[in-house]
């Protein structure tokens, strides 16, 4: 997942619930907490700038801008002239973070979704495994308002745009933005509805309840009888696990 994915989200109402209206938002909503990884990607064997991007994704995770070449490349397991080949400077690397995040949600809103695979046992075990680290990162940068942060933001609005439909009293790039806002801040406020739930921070016995309140929640005009089903499904697996 290393270059920009060029596939166009289909516009159909069966997208319309969109990555932020199903449980997977749940499963990524357990990483409020920064929870670092040792492995970003699956990869067995990463290319030596993907290995450098994955362990800029975790220093960025945990000290943000403070983050430097030399303890990117200490991480990895390189020289700083060897991240320096690969990506020039910081603001590069950090910009090629932003991409892998990015591409991390177009990605899976179209496995999830445009392929129903969100109920899927291994779907999820896939999430559970890859999501810590893009969550932390992308909480990271728009807690400190990180240079790139606005751009990252529009972009997740014009994902949300793609999946929406057109029918509707407002503007449709006014309800991508609040969607996008009201989804995010859930990612951000996880610890305080742990809490209102009687629950201890991340504690998996969440997830599920999080995820039925949603849908609950979801306007049922956004989605077809059968995303509505996949996700339910997804909902029980939760609950199963």
């Amino acid at each position: 997942m290393e270059g920009s994915d060029q596939r166009t989200p289909h516009t159909d109402h069966r997208m319309s619930i969109l990555l932020y209206d199903t449980p997977l938002t749940v499963q990524l909503n357990r990483i409020l907490c920064v929870r670092t990884v040792g492995v970003v990607s699956n990869d067995i064997d990463l290319t030596g700038r993907a290995r450098i991007r994955d362990a800029a994704l975790v220093a960025f995770t945990e000290q943000g801008e403070a983050a430097s070449i030399r303890q990117i490349a200490r991480r990895a397991g390189v020289s700083p002239a060897l991240v320096q080949h690969h990506f020039g400077t910081k603001a590069n690397l950090r910009a090629a973070c932003d991409e892998y995040v990015l591409s991390y949600f177009r990605d899976h809103v179209v496995s999830g979704l445009d392929e129903l695979g969100m109920a899927e046992p291994a779907y999820l075990a896939e999430v559970y495994a890859s999501a810590p680290v893009v969550i932390g990162y992308l909480n990271r940068l728009l807690l400190e308002n990180a240079p790139d942060a606005q751009g990252v933001f529009d972009a997740l609005v014009t994902l949300t745009e793609a999946y929406l439909p057109t029918d509707s009293s407002s503007p449709l790039r006014d309800r991508a933005a609040v969607l996008v806002a009201m989804k995010l801040g859930l990612l951000l406020l996880r610890p305080f509805v742990d809490r209102a739930l009687g629950l201890a921070a991340s504690h998996p016995a969440g997830d599920p309840r999080i995820s039925a309140a949603q849908l609950d929640l979801l306007n049922p005009a956004l989605v077809t009888p059968e995303v509505m089903a996949a996700a339910r499904r997804a909902v029980g697996t939760e609950v199963a696990q």
